[in-house]
């Protein structure tokens, strides 16, 4: 995960509180009224209460009832509601969620014929603390003629919840949502969170007065805390969220506030909300009462004092909530819905692969519909003059006003100007790099076409831009791209063993020219190694919306072998979509997750960090594809669970840190606030305190490392291997510095982790298979590939990490992870590089300390080095080279340096079979 979206998810929402309370033992589930659906009662069930369904997921109806698509998690245990229409999984209540150690939340929604699940998970905060979530403890189901319900019963301290999801016939495509809390006295407000990290991008529209939506243009709230709420939070009702427009089956999301109410007997009134959005979460914000100073319709900097003065005393607060559902990936597909009783307009554009933006006459947001694949638009528009404005590629845009009055309407077809187009090599796996020349912008190939945006103060973000092309030289390779008229530099890349090539071309309007390019040749032979990337997202993650047959495709296009997925605490293989793409020739996937903590506990007050465990098999029936419970428990715990299931898993530490600021002997008195709460080693999970490098691990705090299960003999330091080289975050070579320091204070101190280089990537924003991981294998065909060998050799540390240089290193004919005996030894070193990645030195370090530095000379691509070495007691080896990043190189992988580093050889100098670690 890259470092600013673990600031993001890890951040307190809105205000400090204390630790989350402990959870009761005792909590239950129940169901009343309602019949169990098996799988071959499935058919009469829906038959006698037709459309209606509600119901227990179980062994036997699981098949059934679950739901498909990217974000789909919901599984046996939880609670399967339907209208016919519609489709919902409410988790149960023992299935952890991201803010909760418990369930009870709404997972899973879409249309019950399609595989279109992009829906992410809602969540209740008191006071709008992730420390303070509510808590379900039962649920209960309701079937009528009329309506089929789940009701979830939740509690945090003495606040009590009930929320009730509620399908009917009457309203096929919508979800109305009522929640009644109580026993909350010291309630500020409560927020409704919808935890749509980095996913799909939120429309905030107000139902009731429209002028007032400011649509995709959206305020950070997550990472500035209570200090955004005056810009943050929107005097609107609903926020839409509509699925990326690559969606194999796009939807569309509106969520919307009816009516928020305080209620003291027989006597209520209306209590302020308000919406907000950003690129990390959505939320609903509702008060437990009215502002002394101020009509409700902002929250000025006059009323936010006067949040800290509310409170919910012995009343109840009542919510009424509807989640509409469109069938296509617009915001029209939700707002045609609230404007049912509107006129039509529809008509055509030249080319389908658009946006069309409605503004009203003062130009505010109202709406956003994307045509048909044949290029056809429809949409329904209260009466009044809109403009029009049409987003295409290569930055073309139309204009457009219409007039819409009571009848329907029909526009003359929107004719854009053509866009010049660049055909593309095919047959050839390469990653097209596109740079902008003599004034020409970079290009955006993977734009929305929303122009959603995130201000923070006097920054406004943007997605960022991708100006590469990725080819997995098959069939579905894309044909052609689009550019904008201008001046360009072209590189195609293939990884770190092949040539760079590049050429210059000038794009002019209206044209179609070919894209000739040489294919890049390989340079470098790796025999006996593999390259692996074990650290890689799609959008089966819920942080981000990247297709996972397009994650494949990257994965070919840059060269790397081994794809281990580590999708947020979701088991997922590649296998069937690298089979289905037809590269099952070129790469090869182990099934893997990233178990990721969100949630900080009394037990681990900043978060347990992030592991990768691999192979972790999903299972297709079960809750998140059989992911254990992991929020407040220790890893000793989780390691021992998966290891119960997958006698094989590998446990990769992923980004122990982000920089050096907690890495020194002593701290600075601000430490607790630097802490990043995804950074296994800044806060040690249940220590709360950082990892001192410095300090023995029999020191206090660091011993809770290595303090032992006295069942399993495991600890929270059992992992396999620790993640050196993550580049995520603005402090790479200093992050580097930081894990390599820990790393090696772990070895010196005889727990021999295996040190390994990942990309971490998400997207296709951030580079995949760069950095990589060389495994040692003895046979590095990825037709041949010997997963089992494959695991061994990365627990022995037979693998080096690198951005660039390739390693073979030798102590006595012995290979990294190897141990030698002898007290004169010999290192045999060969380093090689490509032409366009240039070595200047290496570094050579005993038990962790560098002894020599060697310059090698400019030009060469191959190094080889002898170097006779005596030892007086054990020890081990280790080695880095580096270069300097040359424009080329920067241009193609960004933020990066060519650097590597091997794994230890270790030195038993005595030969009676024990190597006695060197201490600090």
């Amino acid at each position: 995960m890259a470092a600013g979206a673990r600031q993001a998810l890890t951040a307190c929402f809105w205000l400090s509180a204390s630790v989350v309370s402990a959870h009761s033992d005792h909590a239950h589930t129940t169901t009343t009224n309602t019949p169990q659906v098996s799988g071959s009662q499935l058919t009469s069930e829906l038959a006698r209460y037709a459309p209606l369904v509600v119901t227990r997921i179980t062994a036997d109806n699981a098949a059934s009832l679950i739901r498909q698509g990217p974000d789909a998690i919901g599984g046996i245990g939880d609670w399967f509601v339907s209208n016919g229409t519609l489709c919902a999984i409410i988790s149960d209540v023992h299935h952890e969620s991201e803010f909760s150690t418990r369930g009870g939340s709404l997972v899973d929604l879409g249309f019950c014929d399609r595989e279109d699940e992009y829906f992410a998970s809602f969540h209740d905060l008191l006071n709008g603390s992730r420390r303070l979530p509510m808590d379900a403890q039962r649920i209960e189901t309701q079937l009528t003629d009329a309506s089929a319900v789940v009701i979830v019963h939740s509690t945090q301290g003495t606040a009590k919840m009930q929320t009730r999801y509620t399908l009917s016939t009457q309203a096929p495509t919508e979800l109305h949502i009522q929640k009644q809390l109580h026993n909350a006295p010291d309630l500020k407000f409560y927020s409704s969170l919808n935890f749509n990290l980095h996913s799909l991008e939120p429309f905030v529209f107000n139902s009731q007065y429209p002028a007032r939506s400011n649509g995709f243009q959206n305020e950070d709230f997550v990472e500035r805390g209570q200090s955004a709420i005056p810009e943050a939070a929107r005097d609107a009702d609903m926020i839409i969220t509509p699925s990326p427009p690559d969606a194999v089956q796009s939807i569309s999301y509106g969520w919307r506030m009816v009516k928020a109410e305080r209620v003291d007997g027989e006597d209520r009134y209306s209590v302020p909300f308000f919406m907000l959005a950003d690129d990390s979460s959505n939320a609903m914000l509702v008060l437990s009462d009215t502002f002394y100073i101020g009509d409700g319709s902002q929250i000025g900097w006059l009323q936010l004092p006067q949040l800290l003065l509310l409170d919910l005393g012995e009343d109840i607060l009542e919510t009424e909530e509807i989640v509409y559902v469109g069938r296509h990936g617009d915001v029209a597909s939700i707002t045609d819905q609230l404007f049912s009783d509107a006129a039509t307009l529809s008509g055509e554009v030249s080319e389908p692969d658009v946006a069309i933006h409605v503004r009203d006459a003062r130009g505010n947001p109202i709406t956003h519909v994307r045509p048909q694949a044949n290029g056809e638009f429809s949409l329904r528009l209260p009466t009044g003059q809109y403009l029009l404005d049409v987003v295409a590629s290569a930055g073309r845009r139309l204009q457009k006003t219409v007039n819409v009055a009571q009848g329907d309407q029909f526009i003359p077809m929107l004719v854009l100007p053509p866009a010049p187009r660049l055909r593309l090599p095919q047959g050839h796996p390469m990653r097209l790099v596109f740079k902008g020349l003599n004034g020409t912008p970079d290009p955006n190939f993977t734009d929305t076409y929303t122009g959603f945006s995130v201000r923070n103060g006097d920054q406004n973000h943007t997605a960022t831009p991708v100006s590469q092309v990725f080819l997995a030289g098959v069939d579905s390779d894309p044909n052609y791209i689009e550019l904008a008229p201008g001046d360009y530099r072209v590189y195609a890349v293939h990884g770190l063993e092949h040539s760079l090539e590049s050429v210059n071309i000038s794009v002019r309007a209206e044209s179609t020219t070919d894209l000739i390019v040489p294919i890049p040749k390989r340079q470098l032979k790796t025999p006996g190694y593999i390259a692996a990337d074990l650290h890689v997202h799609s959008g089966a993650s819920y942080d981000n919306a990247f297709a996972e047959t397009e994650r494949v495709r990257t994965f070919v296009a840059e060269n790397g072998e081994v794809m281990v997925s580590s999708e947020h605490d979701i088991p997922v293989d590649f296998q069937p979509k690298i089979e289905a793409l037809g590269v099952a020739n070129r790469i090869t996937a182990i099934a893997a997750a990233e178990i990721t903590s969100l949630l900080p506990t009394a037990l681990n007050p900043y978060t347990g960090g992030h592991a990768n465990f691999f192979p972790y098999t999903p299972d297709p029936l079960a809750y998140r594809r059989g992911m254990i419970n992991h929020e407040n428990r220790r890893w000793r715990e989780i390691i021992h669970d998966v290891k119960q299931r997958e006698p094989e898993v590998v446990v990769q530490l992923n980004h122990p840190r982000l920089d050096m600021r907690l890495s020194g002997d002593t701290l600075p008195s601000n430490w607790s606030e630097i802490v990043d709460h995804g950074q296994f080693l800044d806060h040690m999970g249940s220590a709360g305190h950082p990892y001192n490098p410095h300090q023995p691990l029999h020191s206090s705090p660091n011993n809770l490392l290595i303090e032992t299960d006295k069942n399993t003999g495991l600890s929270d330091l059992s992992f396999d291997l620790i993640e050196v080289i993550n580049p995520g975050g603005e402090h790479y070579q200093e992050r580097i510095q930081a894990i390599r320091q820990d790393w090696l204070s772990f070895v010196k101190q005889g727990y021999r982790l295996v040190g390994t280089a990942n990309s971490d990537s998400h997207g296709s924003d951030v580079q995949v298979a760069v950095p990589r991981t060389m495994v040692k294998i003895s046979d590095d065909r990825v037709p041949h590939f010997n997963q089992s060998e494959f695991l061994k050799s990365l627990k022995r540390g037979d693998a080096y990490g690198t951005t660039g240089p390739m390693l073979e290193v030798k102590l006595n004919g012995v290979s990294m992870g190897g141990t030698v005996q002898a007290e004169r030894a010999q290192l045999d070193v060969t380093i090689q590089s490509v032409d366009w990645i240039p070595l200047n030195q290496v570094r050579l370090q005993v038990n962790g300390v560098t002894i020599e530095e060697y310059d090698l000379t400019p030009g060469k691509t191959e190094h080889k080095l002898l170097i006779p070495m005596e030892f007086d007691q054990d020890a081990f080896v280790t080695l880095e080279a580096s270069g300097e990043p040359t424009p080329a190189y920067l241009d193609v992988y960004p933020g990066l340096t060519p650097y590597a580093f091997s794994n230890p050889i270790y030195v038993d100098v005595n030969a009676d079979g024990v190597w006695t670690p060197p201490g600090l």
